[in-house]
């Protein structure tokens, strides 16, 4: 069991995706397909914060690889 969760704020022009915990494989899914369902929308402001990633798996880290997500800045900040 994962202690991944994706805590989304904010409303209009602006919303914030903070991913927390460990994120793995299924946790990668939910973020991209959140990420693409905002810009989808044409979201002008889509900000993800980085503090509450304690860690990234091998699979999350290749499913993020093949996006255009930061995923440098993501194994950075764990």
């Amino acid at each position: 069991m994962s202690d991944f969760f994706l805590h989304i704020t904010g409303s209009g022009g602006a919303v914030s995706l903070e991913p927390r915990g460990t994120i793995d494989a299924d946790g990668a899914r939910e973020l991209i397909d959140t990420v693409g369902c905002l810009r989808g929308r044409h979201m002008p402001m889509v900000a993800i914060e980085l503090d509450g990633v304690t860690g990234l798996t091998r699979d999350a880290w290749r499913l993020l690889a093949s996006t255009d997500l930061p995923v440098d800045v993501l194994v950075a900040g764990t």
